[in-house]
């Protein structure tokens, strides 16, 4: 096979000092299979043994939350307390020994957040926080917004996370910056009021997210790697948009943050979008609607800006609508930006780069985007077996119905 069949897809990049083997990002997916207090269960190791042995350069892991009023959803992993500590320790050494066991040179990352306001009704059931006292669409309940002391408090919640996180021998962490939780709630202008430091201008709203980066920094030091996922746009009327997103970005590879994953939207925009997708960040009918890669221009202005204004190289990492290799070969080599990212994809194929790999030919995700996947455990909380393809459990029985008649 020549470089010119496979590209720069199984080539080797760093994110910060760490070396990932390929190109290729298992994006940060909620799993549902932690217990109700967020401890890691067998179920939950299962899929990371998969995925260990799936291909993937870096896998990143759904989002772990830092305090408990940070719970999403049903069934999320936990990372507010020393407590949870022996699970996640379990979770990172199962992962390892499956690379060392094949020989992989794979790598993980522990995704940390908070969900602020935007709590689904199978989310903590208390007062929310967030930048503004703004409304949850899917709850009406009016969020509280975080005076300077709260904000000082979750700060050193997200730094103690990322000490466990380190400690349990990840390899690095992502803040979830992305999606409408916590985070975005402070850079972006459609949540963020406040007429404080940390609300206004651009810098003024991306302070607390920078805040929580250096108080990280004191507790691992430089060289964890310590990444953002963010919004590209919010995609939703008076949100964030790309020029600004940009400019976010050249603040935020400024402070440190060691690669930047690009997504979009946040949960108000199920309220407007035609078709609807639940979550909107994950559109359906990808093929059918020729949103291939949805989210690329959003992630190439905001690479521009970064090579044009930052002294330090921020990797960038692409994600949204991807299931072709050949698309991902084009991104990979005909762009600046660094690493593609899926997730639905991986639920339904953990082996996916193993098959590419393998290529050509190239087979295309066996992942039709219908959401069935995210929407059992949305509507059916902690009742939910755990994320997986349902649209191919569906075509079993379909098939053995067959069978039988």
């Amino acid at each position: 096979m020549t470089e010119d069949t496979f590209g720069v897809v199984f080539t080797p990049a760093k994110i910060g000092n760490v070396e990932i083997p390929n190109r290729l990002v298992r994006s940060a997916t909620h799993d549902c299979r932690a217990t109700n207090d967020g401890f890691v269960t067998d179920a939950l190791v299962k899929v990371y043994d998969k995925l260990a042995r799936g291909g993937a350069g870096l896998t990143i892991s759904g989002m772990s939350m830092v305090r408990e009023d940070g719970n999403q959803t049903a069934k999320m992993l936990g990372n507010y307390s020393d407590d949870h500590l022996d699970g996640l320790t379990q979770l990172a050494g199962t992962y390892h020994d499956v690379v060392k066991e094949i020989g992989s040179k794979s790598k993980f990352f522990l995704q940390i957040g908070h969900a602020g306001r935007q709590t689904s009704p199978h989310g903590y059931p208390g007062e929310m926080i967030s930048s503004s006292p703004t409304k949850n669409p899917a709850t009406l309940k009016i969020a509280k917004a975080m005076t300077i002391d709260e904000i000082t408090d979750i700060a050193i919640c997200f730094a103690e996370a990322v000490k466990r996180a380190k400690v349990a021998g990840f390899d690095g962490v992502q803040f979830h910056g992305a999606h409408g939780y916590l985070i975005t709630q402070f850079y972006s202008p459609y949540m963020n009021k406040r007429t404080d430091e940390y609300g206004g201008t651009p810098e003024k709203r991306a302070k607390f997210v920078v805040r929580l980066l250096e108080d990280c920094r004191q507790k691992v030091g430089n060289q964890f790697p310590i990444s953002l996922k963010m919004n590209g746009s919010d995609r939703i009327a008076g949100g964030l948009e790309v020029d600004e997103a940009a400019h976010l970005a050249t603040i935020f590879g400024e402070a440190g943050f060691d690669s930047l994953e690009i997504s979009a939207y946040i949960w108000e925009c199920i309220i407007y979008d035609s078709p609807k997708s639940i979550p909107p960040e994950s559109q359906r009918k990808v093929r059918e609607r020729n949103m291939e890669g949805y989210n690329l221009e959003l992630a190439r202005t905001i690479k521009s800006e970064l090579l044009e204004r930052v002294e330090k190289k921020v990797p960038l990492i692409l994600v949204g609508g991807l299931y072709r290799y050949e698309t991902i070969r084009t991104i990979l080599n005909e762009t600046s930006i660094e690493f593609c990212s899926l997730s639905r994809p991986f639920i339904s194929q953990p082996n996916l780069p193993n098959l590419w790999q393998k290529g050509p030919p190239f087979p295309e995700a066996d992942c039709v985007h219908c959401n069935l996947c995210a929407q059992d455990f949305l509507h059916r909380g902690g009742k939910s077996k755990g994320v997986r393809c349902i649209w191919k459990e569906k075509q079993r029985k379909k098939k053995k119905v067959k069978s039988i008649s």
